[in-house]
This record gives C-alpha cells, structure tokens and sequence, in this order.
C-alpha cells in the first residue's frame, strides 16, 4: 500500500519542482511516526560526475553524514524536527517536517500542506502496528469515513474545502482516538475573471476581445492551464491554451452572458468566471461628422439670412406706410379742406 501511495504522491512531483532543487522523500511516506520506528530519508538532486556527496540538515545544524539516504533506526524524540539536504549541484531542499509521537493511536498524513488537486492520504496507525477496528475518521471534530478494518483512506482529489483539522479513532478492547492534525490545502489558481479589451459600451456587430485571467502560483512551472469560452449555453471555444478569444458582438437586443472556465491539463480542477453582460449599442449612422457639421452650420446660416431678411422686409413696409401718410396729409393741405380719401399703394403688387 505504501508503494502505491508514493506512485500516487511522487507522479505529479517529478512534473513540478524546480530541477535544480533537492528533493527530500520519505520511506514510509509518513511525517509523523511512533518512537522505535524506523524512517529513512532520500535525498534527490544532481550531482557532479562521480561524486554522490549529499549534505543533511536537521534544524539547520549539519549532520554527520554524506549518503544520499539518511536512516533513523528506533526513532526517538531528538530525531524529530526540520529536515533539509543538498547534493553537489542542487540548491537546498524544502524542509520536511519530521514528528516523533508516544501514543496508542496515530492519525500519519503524507504532508501537511497540499495543494488543490493533489491526493491526501490518511493513516490510522496504531502502537507497534496492534490491529484496531472499526476505525472512523474525523474532519474538524465530524467523522466522514467508517472502515471495520481498512486503516487506509485516500482523498484522490483535494480542493479548499479538505482544509481543516482531521483525526481519527478506532477499536482495541476499548476505543482510542489519536491527536488532531492540521491540514492546509493551498489554493492552485485563484476562479478566473473575465475582462473585455473595452469598459464602454460595444458596438453591435463589432469584434470585441475576452480575456479569461487567472494566474498559476511561480511554484507550478510545469503546469498548463486550458481555457474554454461561453456565451449562455453556447461554447464558443473549448480547451484552448489562450486566455483570449474575439468573438462579434450580439445584436441589441439579444441580452446574452459571457463567461469562461480555466481547467488543469487533466481537466480534475475546474474553475468558472463570474458571468458578464456586455452593454451593446445599436447600429448607428454611417455618415461622417465633417457632413453633421456642415449641415447645421448651412441650417444656423439659412435661419440667420431668413431673420435678416424678415427684418429689412418689416422695416420696408413701416417706412412706405409713412411715405403714403405723408403724401395724404399734404393732398389735405392742398385741396383746401376738400376731403380726399386716402390712397395707398398695395405694396404687394
């Protein structure tokens, strides 16, 4: 079973860490162990031709020691603590944790902080391996999984909700139950965003350009993100490496929602945008502004010559009234109190 646990563990591995890093694995995979037990460690990276020299740290002191393997045969409490190594052309190794516990029940992980997707296998090991029965094992304080004699579980796919405080419990003449154990699930990408290249309002049938953005952690050079496009129920495009896409834009009033997913090469972790609704504007006139702009100006020119002439034309009849008022007043005069009647000329004709 351990076998198969460290294929399990060791595959995704070899993909992602950084090759000029050491590497620290353990036999049996388990960080937390009882005391006399035995643990070895192995220690992973390139050497220089025909040296196989390797250095081991346990809490940042040297040890005694150049293999590659380090053994710890009936382990005690002063075995326990933070251990690194490096070989001739590695850079030091991320620390392992190494627990010592004296106790009956022991709830052994693999690791206490995993990332989203890894697998997360549980242990329920008891004293000098006694057989227990009808173990059960707890999530903050909630048991999730029942087994009468399998002391083994394995959670193939992990995600943020595995976070938590786990233990478990089990049956030997009397039930014991094990310390908690923290468990930390990093996040491997943060659910994307989707983003046009524009924030006003688009252009009914113009091209428009999706950004699906997301981010994988500077500790994942291996990993690949896949990244599919949709509109409503449509998919526009599936599994692409691109986070972009151009798609034209839907008509007025045709009220769709875009949205995108960014998945891992295996397609285990998925992870969808929240929708988006891009404001469209419907279709306008084609004719150039200079056109707008001399139109109105000819129409302000022809409303200004129409008022002028209004007013030459109205100061023209007042004064031809005045004349034709003169021209009667001295016809008056002129015919010696004979009433003439007044005459004006119809200045329409």
């Amino acid at each position: 079973m351990w076998l198969i646990i460290a294929l399990i563990l060791g595959a995704p591995v070899a993909e992602q860490v950084d090759p000029t890093k050491a590497v620290i694995t353990l036999k049996p995979p388990w960080v937390s162990v009882f005391q006399e037990e035995n643990v070895t460690l192995l220690c992973e990276g390139p050497h220089r031709p025909g040296d196989t020299a390797t250095q081991w740290f346990l809490n940042g002191t040297a040890i005694k020691t150049l293999a590659p393997r380090y053994s710890i045969n009936s382990a005690t409490f002063d075995d326990s603590g933070e251990y690194k190594c490096q070989t001739g052309l590695s850079m030091l190794s991320d620390p392992v944790q190494l627990e010592i516990h004296s106790d009956w029940l022991l709830l052994q992980v693999t690791s206490r902080v995993f990332t989203e997707g890894d697998p997360l296998a549980l242990r329920c090991h008891a004293w000098k391996n006694m057989p227990v029965y009808k173990m059960l094992f707890y999530k903050d304080g909630k048991p999730f999984r029942f087994s009468s004699q399998d002391s083994e579980f394995t959670i193939l796919q992990t995600n943020l909700s595995h976070n938590g405080i786990y233990h478990c419990s089990g049956e030997r003449r009397r039930r014991y139950t094990s310390a908690g154990v923290s468990i930390t699930i990093k996040e491997l990408f943060p659910a994307p965003v989707l983003r046009t290249s524009f924030s006003s309002p688009h252009q009914e049938g113009n091209l428009v350009n999706l950004s699906c953005e997301t981010k994988l952690p500077s500790e994942k050079p291996g990993q690949q993100l896949y990244f599919s496009f949709y509109v409503g129920n449509k998919t526009l495009i599936s599994r692409t490496t691109s986070s972009e896409y151009q798609t034209f834009i839907a008509k007025k009033e045709d009220r769709r929602l875009y949205w995108c997913e960014a998945a891992t090469g295996d397609g285990n972790l998925i992870k969808r945008s929240p929708e988006l609704e891009l404001p469209v504007l419907g279709l306008q006139s084609t004719t150039p502004v200079w056109f707008h702009f001399l139109f109105y100006l000819a129409v302000g020119i022809m409303f200004l010559v129409d008022s002028v002439l209004c007013i030459v034309i109205h100061k023209e009849l007042q004064r031809k009234k005045m004349w034709n008022l003169e021209i009667y007043l001295d016809s008056l005069d002129s015919g010696h109190g004979k009433e003439v009647p007044p005459t004006f000329k119809n200045i329409d004709n």
